[in-house]
């Protein structure tokens, strides 16, 4: 594949800043737990209080029935001999005006069956029925009944069959029928309130926290645009800091070549020597501000696809060299497998150069480095490691700072350049000891798809 020229993507075209994701999943998390409580707490209260409507309503109704019915039993055994039909409509009719739904009554026993039903006119209407063949006991309770008149049923009726049989007497059952739809309708309308309660209540609290969301994302944007404005703040501060530092450095070699130039009036014996110190003062001045330049100057575009594992051999074989001086073997290893990455090639290069000569100047004379090159979890992961005196502890987040050095001859500005070009490129840098002695430097790049 050949390599192919491109710009990495501006930090301010990102779509959803990432501190406003991780401040919203907590909501997400209230959101689905609120919808999940509410949605289970609102379905039994709602069956809880029709579960308790209906008991009410059919106690009611057999409160309301019993007298009556006990009343009718007597009178129907006391004429149980007589061979005159049992008029049962001139009985109920109170019955059928105290509940309106009521829309079938029948009584039975062995020998004889009435019943008496509205008709399409609402009129009382007696009808014969055949007598009881097989009775049953009869389950009476309120409870009983009210769950089954919520049944799935095709049957339009709900029936309430009463066992009206006295102690030592033949078998009478009394069946009542009810209009399933009317009663349940009339529970519903019961419940209208409880329903409005609970779907205002959800509302007024599923809006509450939308506007918690809302108010978090309005707060995430200001503390974003905030952090930026602070982070140019730090910025100029942060130069001001580095310019004095590096005009406080700058101050030594100046002195330095001013005083070699006062020696060639007092000795001019030794302008051969004094000139060649004078030129590695200069030297020296020259290195401080082209790094200064480095860590100063944005770099935003030549990135390019490009194979890491020609460019850490290049990188190795630049500086093997300096290993050779001391005697330090460097070994790499480096994943099969592993795709291209965008960077600029030179500042990469650059960057990782300067930590194997880090790496060089802290191992001992026939010490050991290995470079390791590895794809985790779409990252490209390079790892440098020694087998040094280590990093104390309390320098491990102060050697990236600028000017901070613990060699004599250092300008403490190489490993600020590299975490520059490295956050440059999008990717992140940072060190730690390894066991049972050494540093280590892990650096994670994405991986860009530049297809």
């Amino acid at each position: 594949m050949a390599d192919k020229k491109v710009t990495l993507p501006d930090e301010s075209l990102h779509s959803s800043p990432p501190e406003i994701r991780i401040l919203l999943l907590p909501y997400a998390g209230l959101l689905v737990l609120y919808l999940l409580v509410i949605g289970c707490g609102s379905a039994w209260l709602y069956y809880s209080a029709r579960q308790a409507q209906t008991e009410l309503l059919t106690e009611h109704i057999i409160e309301i029935v019993k007298p009556f019915l006990k009343q009718l039993s007597a009178e129907y055994q006391q004429r149980s001999a007589d061979s005159e039909p049992f008029l049962l409509s001139k009985r109920v009719i109170h019955l059928y005006q105290t509940l309106p739904h009521l829309r079938q009554i029948s009584i039975r026993d062995r020998q004889r069956g009435y019943g008496v039903r509205l008709n399409f006119n609402q009129q009382l209407v007696d009808v014969e029925l055949e007598p009881l063949r097989n009775p049953k006991p009869i389950e009476t309770d309120h409870r009983q009944l009210a769950s089954q008149l919520h049944q799935q049923t095709t049957s339009p009726f709900f029936h309430i069959t009463l066992n009206l049989t006295a102690e030592q007497s033949y078998p009478v059952q009394m069946d009542i029928a009810f209009d399933r739809a009317a009663l349940v309708g009339q529970i519903r309308e019961t419940l209208k309130t409880i329903i409005h309660s609970i779907i205002g209540f959800s509302l007024i609290g599923f809006l509450s926290t939308l506007l918690a969301v809302a108010i978090t994302i309005y707060s995430g944007f200001r503390m974003r645009k905030m952090d930026k404005h602070l982070q140019k703040i730090y910025l100029q501060a942060s130069m001001g800091t580095l310019s004095a530092k590096l005009v406080h450095d700058l101050r030594n070699p100046l002195a330095s070549i001013r005083a070699n130039i006062k020696n060639l009036l007092i000795t001019p014996e030794e302008t051969e020597q004094v000139i060649d110190e004078m030129d590695q003062d200069i030297l020296r001045l020259e290195q401080k501000l082209s790094d200064f330049l480095s860590l100063t100057k944005p770099r935003v575009s030549g990135f390019e696809a490009i194979d890491i594992k020609s460019l850490m051999q290049d990188v190795v074989k630049k500086s093997k060299p300096l290993f050779e001086e001391k005697n330090i073997t460097i070994s790499m290893q480096i994943e099969s497998s592993i795709p291209l990455i965008m960077v600029i090639q030179q500042d990469l290069t650059d960057a990782l150069f300067n930590i194997l000569v880090n790496a060089r100047n802290h191992t001992h004379r026939q010490g050991h480095v290995w470079v390791k090159v590895q794809y985790n979890q779409g990252q490209l992961e390079i790892i440098i490691e020694d087998d040094g005196p280590g990093i104390k502890e309390s320098l491990l987040t102060k050697i990236f700072e600028p000017f901070f050095t613990t060699r004599e001859n250092g300008h403490g500005l190489g490993l600020a350049i590299v975490k520059r070009t490295i956050e440059a490129h999008k990717g992140n840098i940072f060190a730690e000891n390894r066991l049972p002695s050494g540093a280590r430097i892990i650096i994670s790049l994405p991986v860009v798809d530049n297809e």
